[in-house]
């Protein structure tokens, strides 16, 4: 990571622990699960759209980069900078297939296609060099939090969408381009609010590519175990085994 990169992730880590001081009480465990080297994926719940990365930043002790999305920013000037700040410490970015959210029709319909196409390009590239470097990844493979400021497709406080299998790709691109195992982490979050904001992260068991026979048994596995981790539903056992067969 070149100087400027080191720089901006440290402040970021130290921006989300002056930010979350006061505002949000942090409980963490299974914090032994997290490989303390090499390349890890951790695939995780979306429930807030600034506290779960602030508690990850918080709580993770590697340094940590999100897959993100810029596309709730409408100010373009307010786009750049973001995009800017993103790139200095290496978060890849994303734009959703829905990011409209507004029927479009003809050349603007081609024009948002090649967008997406293209941003899925840059940021599987950018999420590949990150794990083949060694480095912690986070992913939301639900794409929207339960609470946000802009726009949720969620109707229910507790309600987790179906996950999408960007993450699977991810790992399994880094896994040919290393030529090893890639580490894939379930964290769960659940939130309590009683005058002040109070979250915990639960963190399980590595699995990998190889524990499952298809991409798609692997995105099932992670959706029930990230909700489980996040008390949403009783924990199951053998499901690893399932998810084999």
């Amino acid at each position: 990571m070149s100087p400027v990169s080191r720089t901006a992730s440290l402040a970021t880590r130290l921006g989300a622990r002056a930010f979350a001081a006061g505002r949000i009480a942090i409980a963490v465990t299974g914090l032994e699960h997290i490989p303390a080297a090499g390349p890890v994926l951790l695939v995780a719940r979306h429930y807030h759209y600034v506290f779960d990365g602030v508690v990850l930043l918080v709580s993770i002790p590697r340094p940590i980069h999100m897959l993100v999305t810029l596309d709730w920013v409408k100010s373009d000037w307010a786009r750049r900078l973001l995009g800017l700040a993103t790139a200095m410490v290496r978060w890849p970015v994303v734009l959703r297939s829905d990011t409209g959210r507004t029927p479009v029709t003809g050349a603007w319909r081609e024009r948002l296609r090649i967008a997406v196409r293209h941003h899925h390009r840059s940021a599987l590239d950018d999420s590949v060099a990150l794990l083949s470097e060694g480095r912690v990844l986070v992913v939301f493979p639900e794409g929207y939090p339960n609470i946000d400021r802009h726009y949720t497709p969620k109707t229910k406080p507790e309600e987790v969408l179906p996950f999408k299998g960007g993450f699977a790709a991810i790992a399994a691109t880094a896994e040919r381009r290393l030529g090893s195992p890639i580490a894939m982490v379930p964290c769960g979050f659940s939130y309590t609010r009683n005058g002040s904001w109070a979250a915990r992260l639960n963190i399980g068991e590595a699995v990998y590519l190889a524990d499952f026979g298809s991409r798609q048994m692997l995105v099932r596995y992670m959706e029930r175990r990230v909700a489980e981790l996040s008390q949403l539903v009783a924990g199951g056992q053998g499901l690893l085994a399932a998810g084999q067969g």
